[in-house]
């Protein structure tokens, strides 16, 4: 088996040998120029079950009740930045600030990590939107710095206020260009989530532009 192995190798070397440079770097080029895929699947978390809780795709069907929350599964097939925001239907910030992580490559994420996104029924929800990035995005360093802010200790009510109304405003005009906007498509009735428990994530597929950002809107009816 090993020489088996060396014997690959060595044929995978010789055959690169008679591949023009040029070429390499083209493809190396277009991998650069694809952006990232990313897989997400919203899901509605009740209480129940035998592990102490149930998961199902949240649909149209979908309806808020006592210990209900929202759930994110998302997969993205390179290393990028998502920050989920939530809003009322008076463009109020809900959840706090927005929950923000480094996806790593190929490795499937269930979101929120730090807090709760309830959906019990008084929340008066009306959308979440998600911001995801290349790292190396110039138009994402301003809702960074913005979300930065506002995680640090001793913000005045007001100043807080003032930041999340500049973070609506900010994401409604990422959602006014064409290349940047995109509506998460909410099924007409859940499906089944086994595939998220084996790894292998069957949501809608969004896409990240090289050093661009993306965001996604999920509409609550």
């Amino acid at each position: 088996m090993k020489m088996n192995i060396f014997l690959r190798r060595r044929d995978t070397l010789s055959f690169l040998r008679y591949v023009p440079p040029s070429l390499l770097m083209a493809v190396a080029l277009c991998a650069q120029q694809s952006g990232a895929e990313v897989k997400m699947q919203w899901v509605l978390q009740s209480p129940g079950g035998k592990a102490g809780a149930k998961q199902e795709e949240f649909s149209k069907q979908a309806k808020p009740g006592p210990g209900k929350e929202l759930r994110v599964f998302v997969l993205a097939n390179r290393e990028c930045m998502v920050s989920f925001a939530g809003f009322t239907r008076d463009g109020q910030l809900l959840y706090g600030g927005p929950e923000t992580i480094r996806l790593p490559a190929n490795i499937v994420k269930e979101l929120p990590a730090s807090k709760k996104w309830t959906f019990v029924g008084n929340e008066q929800l009306a959308e979440i939107d998600a911001v995801m990035a290349d790292p190396a995005a110039g138009e994402y360093k301003a809702y960074a710095d913005l979300v930065g802010k506002m995680s640090q200790a001793g913000v005045p009510i007001e100043v807080w206020q003032a930041q999340a109304s500049a973070l609506r405003g900010w994401i409604d005009a990422q959602m006014q260009t064409k290349s940047g906007a995109q509506d998460y498509t909410v099924k007409e009735n859940p499906a089944d989530i086994g595939g998220v428990i084996r790894g292998d994530l069957h949501g809608q597929v969004l896409m990240v532009p090289p050093q661009k950002i993306s965001v996604v809107r999920i509409r609550i009816q």
